[in-house]
C-alpha cells in the first residue's frame, strides 16, 4: 500500500494544517450564462451554471437543429487553482444519456470558460468516441 500524502511537492498541506479543513470553494467565477464563441459549433452552444448544495449545477446545450438541445441538469464539481485556494477556477461534470455518456472538463483562462468533452458511445452502433473543445464567454459580464 503506498503511503504518500501528496503526489507533487504543490500539493503538500500548508504548514500548520491540523486535519481536515474547510474546502468549500467560492463558485462565483462559473456561475452564469456561458454562450460558445463559436456560432458553427457542433459541440455545446450554452451552459447555465449555478450554485447547489456545495457544488455546482450544470445544464448544458447541444448544438441541434432548429433549437439547442437541452442536455438537462448535472451535478458539477468546483476545483481552484491550488490547495491554498479559495475561488473555484474549474469544474468537472457527467451525463449518462442511456446510448451515451459524456464527461464535461471545463477551467477559466482569463475571461474565456474552455470546456472539454470526451463522448463514449455505449449502444453498439460502432461510433468512434470523440474528444471536443468549445470556447465561452460570459454573457450578461457575472453571475445570475
Amino acid at each position: 500500500m503506498n503511503n504518500l500524502r501528496y503526489t507533487r511537492a504543490y500539493d503538500e498541506p500548508p504548514a500548520g494544517a491540523a486535519g481536515a479543513e474547510d474546502t468549500t470553494l467560492d463558485p462565483a467565477p462559473l456561475l452564469g450564462e456561458w454562450a460558445s464563441t463559436n456560432e458553427a459549433t457542433r459541440g455545446i452552444v450554452k451552459l447555465v451554471i449555478g450554485s447547489r448544495g456545495g457544488g455546482l449545477a450544470v445544464r448544458a446545450y447541444g448544438a441541434c437543429t432548429p433549437s439547442p438541445c437541452d442536455w438537462g441538469e448535472a451535478e458539477g464539481q468546483a476545483f481552484s487553482l491550488g490547495v491554498s485556494s479559495g475561488e473555484a477556477a474549474a469544474f468537472k461534470a457527467f451525463y449518462d444519456f442511456g446510448f451515451m455518456e459524456t464527461f464535461l472538463a471545463a477551467y477559466l483562462n482569463k475571461r474565456i470558460l474552455v470546456v472539454d468533452t470526451y463522448n463514449v458511445f455505449k449502444d453498439q452502433s460502432g461510433r468512434a468516441q470523440y474528444f471536443l473543445r468549445d470556447h465561452f464567454y460570459q454573457k450578461g459580464g457575472g453571475p445570475s
